[in-house]
């Protein structure tokens, strides 16, 4: 025999759990489950893909927005394929840390002439306890 009101029990749930991991999907909630603090820096960052045979002369200057031991935000001038991995070169003489390779995580266009993207560490970085490029101002999502 068939019971609608269990029925209509169990969508209820299902919607309720729905509607908590969107809200856990938020920007706030995004912030509050990053592992690593981020710190607004501007420098120089070269980025090109991490497969040498798909370089090709391929090598993309940008800035970052801001950086933690696990990711950073850059602002390029194209956009990057979400998914693919990438070798980061930030400017040694603006921020003393040597080339990783990261993950794109997502992309979107600030303009049609600058794209904000941002990556994932495949490895943790060590970032300088102060830097002359740190802003005070807090990081941009």
């Amino acid at each position: 025999m068939f019971d609608s009101n269990k029925k209509s029990l169990t969508n209820d749930t299902q919607a309720n759990t729905l509607i908590e991991e969107l809200a856990k999907s938020s920007s706030d909630a995004v912030k509050q489950l990053r592992e690593h603090s981020r710190r607004s820096f501007r420098v120089k960052v070269f980025v090109e893909p991490a497969s040498l045979s798909a370089r090709d002369g391929q090598r993309f200057q940008g800035v970052t927005g801001d950086i933690s031991s696990g990711g950073s935000q850059i602002l390029l001038a194209r956009p990057l394929g979400i998914g693919d991995l990438y070798q980061i070169s930030f400017d040694r003489k603006e921020l003393d840390v040597p080339p990783t390779y990261a993950l794109c995580l997502r992309g979107r266009m600030v303009r049609p002439d600058a794209y904000e993207v941002g990556f994932r560490f495949l490895e943790q970085i060590t970032l300088p306890e102060n830097s002359s490029t740190e802003e005070e101002s807090r990081s941009i999502l």
